[in-house]
């Protein structure tokens, strides 16, 4: 599908009297109303239009009661996957979910017992942590090597972790918040040992079609078959086209053993149907949004090229790999010389900017910020400002 006319992302219109979430929580998280907030992982940019029209349509009929998810709505996500991906599901493996972290916990309960061990890789997405322990689970991190700003996977130290009550890995893939898009011989050799130990993994790809050039999603389960039989995976339409508050996502689980296990637990639960505009919007995004999707990327990296540029240039202190996935960007900021504390100081009081601290992801992520640059690039503008002011007057 090709747009009629190029979609400016430079236009949004402003949150600040919605409940957004960034914007309603800013005097309560950073103690003032005047912080620019690029912290919540949801885009300042408008829900595409093919999705707001879909639902403006649903509105002329008079009645929201409970609908039934069509077919067509999961086939509007297979074909999707099947061409940008190149991995082919089965409407019977798919399952509604109303969040990926909703889908993490069940798989947990689904998959696990009380005591069991769970991997995560630090520093991460923390619902990951708090999925874990909430549920009584023994947290095992199995902490990414860095190495100048760029991420990998320690196989050693995980292999040395796992025993016979590992039951569980957690992957994020692409990985939230450090930016990686994991290489096909990656996920090959850390499927490889979750086989040889009989674990399950639980695949969070919901930043999946936001790749930049030069890299490329593999959905882990498409690397064999064997793998694909020990893989729950998360998809959903959230990130990609801004529609998180839609509350829809899917899990797909191919193995039929694993299956009745995940719809013993999700069957417990009665996540029902989810919401009607809801699936009118997720399937008009799939069957509509490609074109859309492709112009959004290039923003997002011009967005990203120019961060790096003024980082470099105006405060070099300040330093970040290039995310090869995500619109999350992972600013290191160890060269400011700042604790914690320090970070928010900063950031918070005297930059007057909102972005996550890098320690909420684990203490990995101890010395980072990161921040959310699917914005116009005004934003990102006055963002760089407003940091450079409070870095000149630091004198870094």
């Amino acid at each position: 599908m090709e747009l009629k006319d190029s979609i400016d992302f430079n236009e949004a219109p402003s949150r600040v009297q919605t409940n957004a979430e960034k914007y309603a929580l800013r005097k309560k998280l950073f103690g003032s109303d005047e912080v620019l907030p690029m912290w919540v992982a949801d885009m300042d940019i408008q829900t595409p239009f093919f999705v707001m029209d879909a639902i403006r349509d649903r509105l002329k009929h008079p009645v929201l009661g409970y609908e039934e998810i069509p077919d067509s709505l999961f086939q509007s996500q297979i074909e999707w996957i099947q061409e940008r991906h190149g991995y082919s599901i089965q409407r019977e493996w798919m399952f509604y979910s109303p969040s990926v972290v909703a889908s993490i916990n069940l798989c947990i309960k689904a998959f696990t017992e009380p005591g069991d061990k769970v991997i995560v890789q630090p520093p991460v997405y923390f619902p990951f942590y708090s999925s874990v322990t909430k549920n009584e689970r023994v947290l095992i991190k199995n902490t990414l090597i860095e190495n100048e700003g760029c991420y990998s996977m320690d196989f050693d130290a995980l292999e040395a972790s796992i025993d016979e009550s590992t039951k569980l890995f957690l992957l994020c893939s692409p990985h939230n918040p450090v930016g990686r898009v994991w290489s096909e011989e990656e996920l090959t050799r850390l499927g490889e040992i979750c086989i040889r130990h009989d674990i399950v993994i639980l695949a969070d790809e919901i930043h999946s079609d936001l790749i930049f050039k030069g890299s490329k999603h593999r959905p882990l389960a498409s690397i064999s078959k064997e793998l694909e039989n020990r893989t729950i995976t998360c998809y959903g339409p959230g990130k990609t086209f801004n529609m998180a508050g839609l509350s829809i996502s899917t899990v797909s689980v191919p193995n039929e053993g694993l299956r009745q296990r995940f719809k013993q637990v999700y069957k417990s639960i009665h996540f029902a149907e989810g919401t009607v505009l809801g699936h009118v919007g997720f399937e008009a995004a799939y069957t509509k949004g490609e074109a859309w999707l492709e112009e959004l990327l290039e923003h997002i990296q011009g967005n990203i090229d120019y961060l790096d540029i003024c980082l470099k240039e105006y405060m070099p202190s300040i330093t970040m790999q290039k995310p090869e996935g995500t619109y999350l960007v992972w600013l290191d900021c160890r060269g400011l010389g700042l604790s914690n504390e320090g970070l928010k100081d900063f950031f918070y009081k005297e930059a007057k900017l909102g972005l996550s601290l890098g320690s909420s992801f684990g203490g990995e992520g101890s010395g980072f910020m990161r921040i959310n640059i699917a914005t116009p690039r005004s934003t990102v503008e006055e963002a760089v400002s407003r940091l450079h002011t409070a870095y000149e007057a630091r004198r870094f």
